[in-house]
C-alpha cells in the first residue's frame, strides 16, 4: 500500500521479483534505490526497472479507479443517473 492508502497489488511475480520489490518498497530516497540499482547486473536492472514500472502503472490504474468512483459517487448525490 502506497503512503496515501492506495493499495498495489502485481500477480505473477516470482520469489525473487517479491524479494527485489520488498527492498526498493523499503528504501527512503531515490539516491538508495540508485546505489541498489548500480550493484545489480545489466539484467537485474533491467528487470528492477520493468517491476517499477509496473508498480508506478498499478498505483496511477487505482487511482483512476478511485477518481472514477469518486466521481460517480458525486453525480449521484446530485441525482444524475450514472
Amino acid at each position: 500500500m502506497t503512503d496515501d492508502g492506495v493499495p498495489i497489488t502485481l500477480h505473477g511475480l516470482n520469489m525473487s521479483q517479491l524479494e527485489m520489490l520488498n527492498q526498493v518498497w523499503s528504501m527512503e530516497t531515490h539516491e538508495e534505490l540508485a546505489h541498489y540499482r548500480e550493484g545489480l547486473s545489466k539484467l537485474r536492472q533491467r528487470e528492477l526497472d520493468t517491476l517499477i514500472m509496473m508498480m508506478i502503472m498499478e498505483i496511477e490504474g487505482e487511482r483512476a479507479a478511485e477518481d472514477t468512483t469518486q466521481a460517480t459517487n458525486m453525480l449521484r448525490d446530485i441525482g444524475v443517473n450514472v
